[in-house]
């Protein structure tokens, strides 16, 4: 063996040229920010019950499925699936702000009615 880096003499690599196992994508980036996205968009129409978001929850999942067989697809949609995301946070966000300015969450009755 010559040092770090090389193969020891007459090993051979049963998988070819050192990429892994046969059906495993090399170099492919995975479907992290899809699975992200997804678990964002289902935690935002539980929480916030915001209906907006399920459109963000479907292209995520259909990102997810499609990492393997149509990976530049499958970006785009996680892409989309992050922009609805942020879409819904600015609505909800700026819908309590119109509430906390118009009063909307005045309970009717102050402090000073006794």
């Amino acid at each position: 063996m010559s040092g770090y880096g090389g193969q020891p003499p007459g090993w051979q690599d049963p998988y070819g040229q050192g990429y892994g196992p046969p059906g495993v994508p090399h170099g492919s980036s995975g479907s992290g920010s899809a699975i992200g996205a997804m678990i964002c968009n289902i935690l935002f129409t539980v929480l916030c019950c915001n209906l907006l978001a399920i459109p963000g929850i479907v292209t995520s999942a259909i990102a997810v499925n499609r990492f393997a067989t149509d990976p530049e697809s499958a970006r785009s949609l996680t892409a989309w699936s992050w922009v609805i995301f942020a879409a819904n946070v600015v609505i909800v966000i700026t819908a309590i702000v119109v509430l906390i300015l118009i009063g909307g969450f005045d309970s009717g009755s102050s402090s000073s009615d006794f």
